[in-house]
This record gives C-alpha cells, structure tokens and sequence, in this order.
C-alpha cells in the first residue's frame, strides 16, 4: 500500500548545502516545480559562504524530489546534510 501524506501526515525533510553563488539555481528549480515541495534557507547559513537549505515534501512524492536533488548534483555542488522522514505540525 502507497504511504501518502493524505493517510499518514508524513513528510520526508532533508537539509541541503549549497555555495552560496549556486544556490539561486537551487531555488530557482523548486519553483520551476511547483507544488512539489516547499523550503527555505536556514538563517545561520545566511552569514557563510553557503546556504543551507530546509526542504519538505509529501512522503509520496519522495522519491521524486531525491532524483530531482540527484540530477542538480550532477550540475553543482550541492550536499545532503539531513534526510529524514516528519510527522506535520
């Protein structure tokens, strides 16, 4: 049986680390699919050399945001730094 968010209220979480000069792409990407997820850069990040971005999905579309995230690594520098799976608030 599928896990959707409908049935479960599950979300998958991962936190992404980009250069800071490369993370408009990253950004510019999520919207390009709209609804897919949602995110938004940690404000620690805001005074580094990169930026650390939070981005949520419904657990269903899971695997398509990971080959989504798959396919920018193979164009930049763009790091996994968290993957897990959230209950929503």
């Amino acid at each position: 049986m599928l896990r959707t968010y409908q049935s479960t209220k599950e979300l998958f979480y991962c936190v992404l680390r980009t250069p800071k000069d490369e993370a408009y792409f990253v950004y510019f990407t999520f919207e390009s699919n709209e609804g897919m997820c949602f995110y938004s850069t940690i404000d620690d990040s805001l005074k580094g050399q990169y930026r650390d971005i939070e981005v949520r999905c419904p657990i269903e579309w899971k695997s398509q945001l990971l080959a989504l995230i798959e396919r920018l690594q193979t164009q930049m520098r763009l790091d996994v730094l968290e993957e897990k799976i959230i209950l929503d608030a």
